[in-house]
């Protein structure tokens, strides 16, 4: 999800993922706002996280 304007893409991209696939989410902040960080299962301000798909997750890259 997202907070803000701005967009995350997700690679490998697919609709769902097998268990132990390594996804990372890229933050990309809108002209105009700023990246401020990530909340859920992603934390911290870098504006990449990577996630080892074993459980669904719930991720929202915050923007301002």
């Amino acid at each position: 999800a997202t907070n803000g304007k701005g967009t995350v893409s997700s690679s490998p991209s697919a609709a769902s993922y097998a268990a132990g696939t390594v996804v990372t989410l890229t933050a990309t902040p809108a002209s105009g706002s700023a990246w401020t960080g990530w909340s859920g299962a992603c934390s911290g301000t870098a504006t990449t996280c990577t996630l080892t798909m074993n459980a669904n997750y719930s991720v929202t890259a915050n923007f301002r």
